[in-house]
C-alpha cells in the first residue's frame, strides 16, 4: 500500500534583530511545543515583518499545531514574499500535504501540481500527486455511489409517500362511494315510501268510487222501480175509468 510522504516540516535558522525570539521559537518547535513556537514566531515577525523565512517557520508551526487554515494562509503569504522556485515548491508541497491530511483531494492535487511546476523532478511531490489523484478518483466514485444510494432511497421514500397518498385517496374515494350509495339507497327508500303511499291513496279512492257507484246504481234501480210502479198504477186507473164509462 502506498502512503503519502509527509516530510517533516523544517524551519529556517534565522539571524537578525529577532534572533533571540527566533531561537526560542525554534527550540519550542523542536520540543513539540508548537503553540509557544507560534507565539514567538509572531513576535519575531513583528520585529522583522519583511523576513519571508519567519512566515515559513510560522506556517510550519501552525500546521504542526493543527491550525490548517491558518497554516495555508501563512504559506501563501510566504510564497508571495519569495522569488525562489524551490521555496515556492516547498510551500505548495506542504499545503498539498495539509489538504491531503484533511482528505481534500481535489485541492491537494492542484497544489502538488503547482509544486511540480516549480521542481518537476521532485519525487516526493510526484508520489503524493499520483496518490492524491488515486484518492480523488476513489472519493468521486464513493460520492457517486453515495449519491446513487441516496437517489434510490429518495425514490423509495417518494414511492412510499406516493403509495401512502394513493391509499389515502382510495380510502377517501371508497368513503365517498359508500356515502353516495347510502344516499342513493335513502332516496330509493323515500321514493318507494312515496310510491306506496300513492298506491294506498289510489286504492282508497278506488274503494270510495266503487261504493258511490253501487249507491248510485241502487238509487237508479229504486227510481226505476218507483217509475214502473207509478206507471202500472196510472194504467190501472185509466182502465178503471174506461170501464165505468161503458156502463
Amino acid at each position: 500500500m502506498r502512503y503519502l510522504l509527509i516530510t517533516t516540516l523544517s524551519v529556517f535558522l534565522l539571524m537578525g534583530a529577532s534572533i533571540e525570539d527566533a531561537r526560542k521559537a525554534n527550540e519550542a518547535y523542536e520540543h513539540g511545543n508548537y503553540e509557544k513556537a507560534i507565539s514567538l514566531y509572531k513576535k519575531a515577525i513583528d520585529a522583522e515583518p519583511k523576513n519571508p523565512k519567519l512566515y515559513y517557520n510560522l506556517a510550519s508551526a501552525q500546521a504542526k499545531a493543527g491550525q490548517s487554515e491558518q497554516a495555508i494562509r501563512t504559506f501563501e503569504q510566504f510564497k508571495s514574499m519569495s522569488d525562489d522556485a524551490e521555496r515556492k515548491a516547498m510551500s505548495d508541497y506542504n499545503i498539498g500535504n495539509i489538504l491531503s491530511k484533511a482528505k481534500k483531494w481535489d485541492q491537494a492535487v492542484d497544489y502538488y501540481k503547482k509544486s511540480l511546476r516549480y521542481i518537476a523532478n521532485d519525487e516526493d511531490a510526484k508520489h503524493n500527486y499520483e496518490l492524491a489523484k488515486q484518492k480523488q478518483q476513489e472519493q468521486k466514485k464513493k460520492q457517486q455511489k453515495n449519491k446513487n444510494q441516496q437517489n434510490q432511497q429518495d425514490k423509495k421514500n417518494q414511492d412510499q409517500q406516493d403509495q401512502k397518498q394513493q391509499n389515502k385517496q382510495d380510502q377517501q374515494q371508497k368513503k365517498q362511494n359508500q356515502d353516495q350509495q347510502k344516499q342513493q339507497q335513502q332516496q330509493q327508500n323515500q321514493q318507494q315510501k312515496q310510491q306506496n303511499q300513492q298506491e294506498q291513496q289510489q286504492q282508497r279512492k278506488s274503494k270510495i268510487s266503487k261504493a258511490e257507484a253501487e249507491k248510485i246504481l241502487k238509487a237508479l234501480e229504486q227510481k226505476e222501480k218507483n217509475l214502473l210502479k207509478e206507471f202500472k198504477k196510472q194504467k190501472m186507473e185509466s182502465s178503471k175509468s174506461k170501464n165505468e164509462k161503458d156502463w
